[in-house]
């Protein structure tokens, strides 16, 4: 039986859908081979663990959180802001009572909003142990309401100077980290669970050759996904399908070929493997810069495995664009220009040796750094510290 038990603190634990839950679930389930799993997550999820759907190993205790009512008004940004960030308070000590009676060796948090992270460091601080906090999405320069951003303003130095490790899905995002609160983050890539035997080669299509983008449609990816739509309207052999929420694709100006529902994860790299061209694209220009530098969109990895080459459209300098250049394994197309992103395409399409030379680059990559059990491996050696540092930091009080 594990000795070891961690205390999982975060208000959209699996089986909340998208894709932070599915990677948590993913990497989470792997660690429970030989470390105890006890998750706090928000009670209106209690009925979709009954139903046994997607779910973590081990116990799960909940606590109630405000759902996002009235946000069009400011009143009630701050009415339910303030509610959550006392019910965070409240999940905290909620959670520290568990950690102190099941003896809990660590408490992880997911930050891709500010509940989770409230709530792990209260109960970190209540009963004495090594807060992790695993970084989706950054906090304080987030395209978040002005009140969220505003609590974030004020709590977030605190609660990442106090914490025992933080854990990123990239380089960029540990050292944004390392300058701005003098913290530096540690790199756990996206897992991902590959596939054996690799995919087949593909023979060539015999009409358009079709590019695929699957994800979701926010401000993070529109501004690139509508210059690509421009550009493939103007390839006569090409073909664009979009995986995805269709009114919101047309919503924000992006037009395609084909749209689809979108895939469950089991589906979602067959579905990319059937394609010529998988596209992943960040904004340029944007609001928010430093998370489309520090972003680790989790579709990459998933189209690295896949075998179909891939195109990148995303500024220089954020982690998608200097990572697909540094390691070689895709078409890198890092200006805002229509006509450039047009010949970035037209050359993944014409030299199909090059391309399947970059597409089994990614693989191996996706292998090398992306397997689920490699990630585990590097989480649980950051765990086993984490316990050595605290066991001799209590020894010397």
């Amino acid at each position: 039986m594990p000795e070891r038990r961690l205390l999982y603190v975060h208000a959209y634990a699996p089986p909340t859908p998208g894709g932070t839950p599915v990677i948590v679930h993913r990497l989470l389930s792997q660690l429970a081979e030989d470390t105890q799993l006890e998750t706090v997550t928000d009670v209106a999820l209690r009925p979709r663990v009954r139903r046994g759907e997607r779910r973590l190993p081990g116990p799960y205790r909940y606590v109630p959180k405000v759902p996002p009512w009235g946000q069009q008004w400011l009143a009630g940004r701050v009415v339910v802001a303030g509610a959550n960030a006392l019910l965070g308070v409240l999940a905290g000590v909620r959670a520290a009572v568990a950690a102190r009676r099941r003896r809990a060796a660590w408490v992880l948090s997911v930050a891709d909003e500010g509940f989770s992270v409230i709530a792990g460091d209260v109960c970190a601080r209540l009963a004495r142990l090594p807060h992790v906090i695993w970084v989706f999405d950054l906090w304080e320069e987030n395209a978040y309401r002005d009140v969220d951003r505003w609590v974030a303003g004020r709590l977030e130095a605190g609660i990442w100077r106090r914490a025992a490790a933080i854990l990123g899905h990239d380089q960029e995002l540990a050292d944004h980290y390392g300058r701005k609160h003098g913290v530096p983050g540690r790199v756990i890539p996206t897992p991902i669970e590959i596939a054996q035997p690799p995919p087949a080669t593909k023979p060539a299509s015999p009409g358009p050759r079709e590019v695929l983008f699957a994800g979701s449609l926010y401000w993070a990816q529109e501004d690139a996904l509508r210059r690509l739509s421009r550009a493939c309207a103007a390839l006569p052999d090409v073909r664009l399908t979009v995986v995805g929420d269709e009114r919101a694709a047309h919503g924000a100006g992006i037009q395609a070929d084909d749209f689809e529902e979108r895939l469950s994860p089991e589906a979602f790299r067959a579905r990319v493997e059937r394609a010529d061209v998988a596209f992943i694209g960040l904004s340029f220009g944007s609001a928010h810069p430093d998370v489309i530098a520090t972003a680790s969109p989790a579709r990459l990895p998933e189209y690295m495995a896949s075998g179909t080459p891939i195109l990148v459209h995303a500024p220089a300098g954020s982690h998608v664009a200097e990572y697909a250049r540094r390691e070689d394994f895709a078409e890198v197309v890092d200006v805002p220009d229509e006509t450039a992103l047009a010949a970035g395409l037209r050359r993944v399409l014409d030299d199909p040796d090059r391309s399947t030379i970059r597409a089994r680059r990614a693989r191996e990559l996706a292998i090398e750094r992306h397997d689920v059990a490699r990630v585990c491996d590097t989480l649980r050696t950051v765990l086993a510290q984490l316990a050595a540092d605290d066991s001799s930091a209590k020894d010397l009080r």
